[in-house]
């Protein structure tokens, strides 16, 4: 009884490593690169639709002289460490 367990086991698993190499050998590029070329002028494509533009969104909207009132007051009493580096008092 073991020896056809285990022997149905080591079949299904050499099984698995076949079909597994297979997979592998079917979604490998081609030697001539025309997947390659097809990915480029994919992009392309995207690009010139107008979907890869980018818009950065400024960091913080307060000013130097905000951001130096608003630290004053909130790290009264606290270490003078971190963001709170000399603001404390």
């Amino acid at each position: 009884m073991k020896h056809i367990v285990m022997r149905q086991a080591g079949v299904a698993l050499a099984l698995a490593a076949l079909l597994m190499g297979g997979a592998h050998a079917r979604t490998a590029p081609a030697a001539d690169g025309t997947q390659a070329v097809a990915a480029k002028s994919a992009k392309a494509k995207k690009r010139a639709a107008g979907g890869g533009q980018i818009r950065f969104l400024p960091g913080s909207a307060e000013t130097v002289k905000e951001r130096s009132s608003r630290l004053k007051r909130e790290c009264k009493g606290r270490v003078n460490a971190g963001a709170c580096a000399g603001y404390t008092g």
